[in-house]
């Protein structure tokens, strides 16, 4: 604030500084507003990947929801449930480490208010206490946060004394009450008064039902173990992963369009889902189709010209390019990935790509089979039309071939990609004077 004696200078600068204080205060929201958005971003990302770490420790007969019955639930095949929530916080201490639960945690208190309207849900049946008991009895409440335990935290400790019988319910009662009476935030007070005028019964059932798992951090890790567990190669584990995680993201996302119930069983799970960890038990190279992106002009692409020069594509044909182009990126990809990765050495690649030459080689000499005979028996050049006739040949031949690679069948994109990735060198061409027409021009290059 500005104080002044009331000079024309002094009330300028005080305005320049309420003007500063306030940009500082908008600034300052602006901030809060992103740290918020940030906050809640990524608290739907642990809920999702609980979910999904949940999920992969399904069992026959079991269900598992997101956003259903609770942040997510799972349905056990005795006709029991298990409600979790999900609680995450970036918030740090001094020493950079995420935050304890404490007593008095909002996260903590709003979960256990809750689960209590929930238990006590006329709408859902629940205006008796017999009916309230009963889905108490049939219910495991699990909160699980990143929030670090600690002794320190008195409410967490009184609850496990009392399962250990070392306290009453009586005297946890009484805790609560003492809790409430020196507690100041309103908010977490009626959370307070909200369970504590419950039963005795009720609460012992409650209490007797309600667990905590916090330091539940760092869940793609614990889900790539599960995964792992499930006798997937450790060389193929990020690729289950990336697939896994793709898709359930995809069924969720329908699900929640159609205004349909997320929830799968361990039935639907098997069934959808096998064929992923499948491929990641064999020897197979992994297949992702990952979009492709270009450095450089279509029309640059070496492989784009020695198709337009044999009329196998219109120098117009942007799509057609852009299509045959993504095929050649694809397989370039791939191979680079497998080698970096180690999946496959550079002397199984250069056998590789001899291979795919050697089959280039067989077509493009049977092809040109004529027309070298003439040349050598008669001088008979031959004809620009007849030169593009048998190089549409030579590349109909070649893209026949549905290339294998250490066991792993390439399909035809892939192949014809193979095929115009060496074409774009180059180390094979389509017309019978590819070598003379290309290399004279330009020197070999690679991608």
């Amino acid at each position: 604030m500005c104080v002044h004696d009331g000079s024309e200078e002094i009330i300028g600068i005080c305005r320049i500084q309420i003007k500063k204080e306030i940009l500082e205060v908008v600034l300052l929201k602006s901030f809060q507003d992103k740290t918020n958005a940030e906050d809640k971003s990524i608290g739907f990302d642990y809920q999702y990947y609980y979910f999904l770490y949940q999920l992969l420790a399904l069992e026959e007969g079991q269900n598992i929801g997101i956003e259903v019955k609770d942040d997510v639930h799972i349905d056990l095949d005795d006709g029991k449930q298990v409600l979790l929530q999900l609680k995450h916080s970036i918030q740090t201490n001094a020493s950079g480490k995420i935050v304890n639960l404490t007593e008095r945690d909002s996260d903590l208190w709003k979960t256990l208010y809750n689960w209590v309207n929930i238990i006590n849900d006329p709408l859902d049946g629940r205006a008796k206490r017999e009916q309230q008991l009963d889905f108490i009895e049939k219910t495991t409440f699990i909160l699980v946060s990143n929030k670090a335990s600690n002794s320190s935290n008195l409410l967490l400790k009184k609850i496990a004394d009392f399962k250990l019988k070392v306290i009453s319910i009586s005297d946890l009662k009484q805790y609560l009450k003492d809790l409430q009476s020196t507690t100041a935030d309103k908010e977490i007070n009626s959370y307070i008064e909200t369970l504590k005028i419950q039963t005795l019964p009720w609460l012992t059932n409650f209490f007797s039902k309600l667990e905590f798992q916090l330091d539940q951090d760092d869940l793609i890790l614990k889900i790539k173990s599960r995964i792992k567990s499930k006798q997937v190669k450790e060389s193929k584990i990020e690729d289950v992963f990336n697939a896994i995680d793709s898709n359930l993201r995809q069924r969720n996302y329908i699900n929640t369009k159609l205004k349909l119930k997320n929830v799968i069983s361990f039935e639907d799970f098997y069934r959808d889902y096998h064929v992923y960890f499948d491929k990641g038990r064999n020897d197979k190279l992994p297949i992702n189709k990952n979009p492709v992106e270009f450095d450089k002009p279509l029309e640059e692409q070496l492989f784009i010209k020695q198709l337009i020069d044999i009329l196998a594509i219109d120098s117009t044909a942007k799509s057609e390019m852009l299509k045959l182009a993504s095929y050649m990126l694809q397989i370039n990809n791939h191979l680079r990935e497998w080698l970096n990765r180690g999946l496959i050495v550079q002397e199984q690649l250069d056998e590789f790509n001899k291979d795919c030459i050697a089959k280039w080689q067989n077509s493009h000499d049977e092809v040109h089979r004529e027309i070298k005979l003439d040349l050598k028996m008669f001088g008979t050049a031959p004809s620009e039309r007849n030169i593009i006739l048998t190089g549409l040949k030579c590349l109909d031949e070649v893209r026949k071939n549905e290339l294998i690679f250490e066991e792993t069948v390439l399909g035809t994109e892939l192949s014809n990609g193979q095929f115009y990735l060496l074409s774009n060198e180059p180390y094979i061409g389509w017309r019978i004077d590819w070598e003379e027409k290309y290399n004279n021009d330009l020197a070999k290059k690679s991608l």
